[in-house]
């Protein structure tokens, strides 16, 4: 039985490894295994269609409709809409739309849960082994220790071109794991300061800097210290100060480093607050289109097919650097409703684990600052991996404290498997 318990908790470890696209090839990081991502995407599939063919608990669970429209008919929609307003195939609608099938991950992250059994704390340790991995990763490319890879091409629009030279050797590797990871150890320092995990929390801190390199996410982090230890100033100062103190003897070791972070951080501020850019000029072009279509969403276009948008309106046309915007082009009039599905049922989801530790906590908030960033935020088209894999912690640990209050109020109960429960008199 031990040796079972420890094997699914290798495969769990295993699916939230692969789910951080670590090892994928992507147009963001150009480095990585090509086609790594879609024969993940493919064994996701494959696995969510047997579990609903053998594993009746599928059918059991609310949650379970919000992941099949979130990942099955969204993305159809859009590929039908495309399809009537462009001629694309569906195959290539359904090929440009791919992140949405990434929901159906919480079919398998919520059976290897069940089957493996862990605690809220020893998920997070794993959750943070994974961030862990993503970093240092990252630190190779950025390095040049491991080389991008140069057998896979990728067309790179004029504005990542201008982007790239203000912020070359940029790779947002495991950037939701590193996210959530730092935000959990935030929730840990606060009751506790350890210097520890100070470290880890920098080393975190210098990737999302030096790596990531994302300015929304910077401030994103910044807010999400202040709201976590709002009530606990003290815990703030001694983090603080001990952070402090290793920057400053790190600072007189290589002050050259510093100057050149400080003119790097006066380019991006002033890149950031001068005039429109590109996505002012994609927001106001989807706007006239959808009005000119008489408020009709118009799906997605996939590069594979006949360049995409770039023969329509111009190569920087990006749906996925507008949030909200893209959306409402994906599906007009119907973008309201869902939203409204989008973040009303994750944050049903999230309020149905009353007790949540620093991972649940962590998740929540992030979803949270997201949600309040929706204008620009893409999570809904782009973070299916992240939030289909927290929506199986939500509903699995939520089972788990369900029965456990079960249990203490009836302690006659015996325990007969995972959620199910009968009821022992004795004769």
């Amino acid at each position: 039985m031990l040796r079972k318990v420890l094997a699914y908790k290798n495969l769990l470890f295993i699916l939230l490894l692969l789910n951080s696209a670590c090892f994928f090839l992507t147009d963001d990081k150009r480095a990585g295994v090509p086609y790594l991502r879609e024969l993940f995407l493919l064994m996701v599939i494959s696995a969510t269609a047997c579990l609903f063919v053998v594993w009746k608990w599928v059918y059991q669970s609310r949650t379970s409709l919000w992941i099949v429209w979130m990942g099955v008919c969204l993305p159809l929609l859009s590929a039908s809409l495309a399809y009537l307003n462009f001629g694309q195939p569906l195959v290539y609608g359904l090929l440009e739309e791919r992140r949405f099938f990434e929901y159906l991950v919480f079919f398998p992250m919520l059976f290897l849960l069940i089957m493996a059994r862990p605690t809220e704390e020893e998920l997070g340790k794993y959750f943070l082994y994974v961030a862990l991995t993503c970093a240092t990763f990252g630190f190779c490319y950025y390095l040049g220790i491991i080389p991008q890879n140069t057998v896979a091409s990728f067309t790179v629009d004029d504005w990542t071109q201008y982007e790239d030279l203000l912020r070359p050797d940029r790779y947002r590797i495991g950037s939701a794991f590193v996210t959530i990871s730092a935000f959990m150890l935030m929730y840990n320092l606060r009751e506790r300061v350890n210097t520890t995990k100070v470290v880890i929390l920098l080393y975190l801190v210098a990737y999302l800097w030096l790596v990531m390199q994302t300015r929304q996410t910077m401030l994103v982090w910044g807010l999400a210290g202040l709201w976590i230890f709002r009530k606990r100033i003290d815990s703030l100062m001694k983090m603080s100060i001990l952070g402090l103190v290793m920057l400053g003897i790190s600072y007189f070791l290589v002050p050259e480093f510093y100057v050149a972070q400080y003119e790097r951080f006066h380019a991006l501020l002033f890149e950031a607050t001068s005039g429109p850019g590109v996505r002012d000029l994609t927001v106001a072009t989807i706007i006239d289109a959808i009005r000119e279509n008489n408020f009709i969403g118009m799906g997605a276009l996939s590069l594979q097919w006949q360049g995409g948008f770039s023969r329509i309106y111009n190569s920087h046309f990006y749906l996925s650097d507008v949030g909200i915007f893209g959306v409402y082009y994906r599906y007009g009039f119907m973008a309201l409703a869902v939203l409204l599905i989008y973040y009303g049922g994750y944050l049903w989801i999230m309020r149905q684990v009353p007790n949540k530790g620093a991972l649940l906590s962590s998740i929540q908030i992030a979803f949270v600052f997201g949600m309040m960033n929706f204008m620009l935020s893409n999570g809904l088209t782009f973070a299916g991996d992240l939030y289909g894999m927290a929506a199986a912690f939500f509903v699995y640990y939520a089972k788990m404290q369900y029965a456990d209050s079960s249990i203490t109020l009836n302690p006659g109960q015996v325990d007969y498997g995972q959620f199910q429960y009968r009821h022992y008199k004795l004769e």
